[in-house]
């Protein structure tokens, strides 16, 4: 999220033996690496990179996925302090400017990796707050209390929702880009105890500032998976993992840093040991199989169609791939006739047409039924009627 030691050889050989030799999708093309600091991992060794500014490690979760799938071109330009909207402008740090990140995209990518979303909700704003009140009130519910709106509701919350339309055009804005490219949002790590345990004075937080800040963060991470799902990306949950390396525990245990941190990281960020968690949970989800693309609703052209005419079709699909059409008449009471394949097309990402002919439909009268599907995703359908001939 916003701005502000050296890993051991055994965590790169422990994130290495997670990745398959030859991850699904992800050995084709460049791999780009998008995000705010929770990707370039400030302060942690080594900084490398330009602007200075953005505070990007080379060993930082990219950059240990990159390493252990053995990709040979490879983009990192994440930025701390990232939000959506540096995606597609300048982003202004100290000793420079970060370019739009989405100049690093290309139409031959083969793996994109974005984790964003924190900044643009303003978890790090609310734990500030959180932790100014927190100086003043060891105990309590300050946090919780100031972001609470006076006839019910929470403003942090309301916000959370509110920023899921930049998640989704992110995400859309990367397809369009690199539409080939397998598309990874990673989320955000448990940086608070989930026990609501704090660590009082060294974060300076009460039990439930820690409880509040954690909620707000599964809750963030609930609208990027959400998202997620609706925009043909793959999530990564990295928050499950990271439960019990919080910021109140033990150095050697801890993977995320508090104010003072006791390894090189920023406050508030993980550490070594955190990005190569988040590297290993990256890992996990390259492992399994590409999901299907995402098949949009079927819009027919008319609701009813003479015999012995064609019935057009429109969709969309989230990126290029096959979709396999079937037809089923109706035997009345919700009953239908065993599925009858018409045709598989190779459809383009984006909105598609498709014309079933009146010789793949048949002449005999009825409601019948279309049903498409691409991969393995869910299908959809659309009823019909044809009409009796004059």
């Amino acid at each position: 999220m916003t701005r502000r030691r050296p890993l051991l050889a055994a965590l790169v050989a422990c994130a290495a033996g997670l990745a398959p030799a030859a991850a699904h999708g992800a050995d084709r093309g460049p791999y780009v690496a998008l995000g705010d600091s929770y990707t370039a991992a400030p302060l942690v060794l080594n900084q490398v990179g330009q602007p200075a500014g953005c505070g990007r490690s080379d060993h930082n979760y990219p950059s240990i996925v990159r390493r252990a799938l053995g990709v040979a071109a490879f983009r990192d330009v994440s930025c701390s302090s990232a939000t959506t909207e540096d995606m597609t402008a300048p982003q202004s740090v100290t000793f420079g400017t970060n370019p739009p990140q989405f100049g690093a995209l290309s139409a031959d990518a083969g793996l994109v990796t974005i984790g964003i979303g924190g900044n643009d909700v303003g978890l790090v704003g609310a734990a500030t707050t959180c932790l100014q009140l927190g100086a003043l009130a060891p105990t309590g519910t300050a946090c919780r209390s100031n972001f609470a709106r006076p006839g019910g509701g929470d403003l942090l919350a309301e916000q959370i929702a509110a920023r899921a339309p930049r998640i989704a055009a992110t995400l859309r804005g990367i397809h369009a880009r690199s539409p080939q490219a397998r598309v990874l949002i990673v989320a955000y790590p448990a940086v608070a105890p989930r026990n609501g345990k704090g660590c009082y004075p060294l974060v300076p937080l009460s039990d439930d500032d820690i409880t509040y800040l954690d909620e707000m963060l599964r809750r963030t991470n609930a609208m990027i998976a959400e998202q997620a799902a609706a925009n043909d990306a793959e999530y990564v949950d990295t928050y499950e993992e990271s439960i019990g390396h919080d910021v109140c525990t033990l150095p050697g245990t801890r993977w995320f840093e508090g104010l003072i941190p006791t390894a090189p990281a920023y406050p508030l960020h993980p550490n070594a040991l955190g990005e190569a968690s988040m590297a290993r949970s990256v890992l996990r989800v390259l492992g399994q199989p590409r999901p299907a693309p995402v098949l949009g609703p079927l819009r027919r052209s008319r609701r009813a169609i003479g015999a012995g005419r064609a019935l057009r079709l429109s969709y969309t699909l989230s990126r290029a791939g096959s979709v396999r059409f079937g037809l089923q008449r109706s035997r009345g009471r919700g009953r239908y006739t065993a599925l009858r394949r018409l045709t598989t097309v190779d459809a383009q990402a984006g909105e598609n047409v498709v014309t079933l002919s009146a010789r793949q439909l048949g002449r005999r009268a009825g409601l019948y039924r279309v049903t498409a599907a691409a991969g393995g995703g869910v299908a959809q359908t659309a009823e019909f009627r044809i009409r009796r001939a004059r």
